[in-house]
């Protein structure tokens, strides 16, 4: 089995299982999962008692919500992850530098940016220019 993408996994984990959104005001249950308020609120509606939680079924008695800090800071985190990522590959940037991918390198095939090009890892390579391995 292949590995799980990381940032698959963060931006997985940093939606809620109702709306498959990024978390709004996460609130964690008694059971321990997290839900958005307004969704949790709504799947509650009409209930006076017996709350049960959508992923385990586990029920509480009282609407007990506790807002989830740590998870709401981890989903803003991962939204500017996920952002920064999208960019870099729209604007075809290198991840390490930010700078865009001018050259590319015989012998790890790919390509790489101008820092790249002089940092050890590549100094020692055949880098032609991007236009050039294209054409080949």
């Amino acid at each position: 089995m292949a590995a799980e993408n990381p940032a698959k996994r963060l931006r997985d984990e940093a939606s809620c299982p109702i709306c498959s959104d990024y978390f709004t005001n996460p609130v964690t249950l008694d059971c321990g999962h997290n839900f958005c308020h307004s969704c949790i609120t709504q799947t509650w509606e009409g209930r006076d008692t017996n709350f049960p939680c959508p992923q385990c079924r586990k029920t509480s008695k009282k609407r007990n919500l506790r807002t989830n800090k740590t998870l709401a800071n981890v989903t803003e985190i991962a939204k500017k992850l996920c952002l920064s990522s999208v960019r870099q590959k729209e604007e075809n940037l290198c991840e390490e530098h930010e700078e865009k991918l001018k050259l590319f390198c015989e012998e790890d095939q790919r390509p790489i940016c101008v820092i790249c090009r002089e940092s050890q890892d590549h100094r020692s390579h055949t880098v032609t220019p991007i236009q050039e391995a294209v054409q080949e």
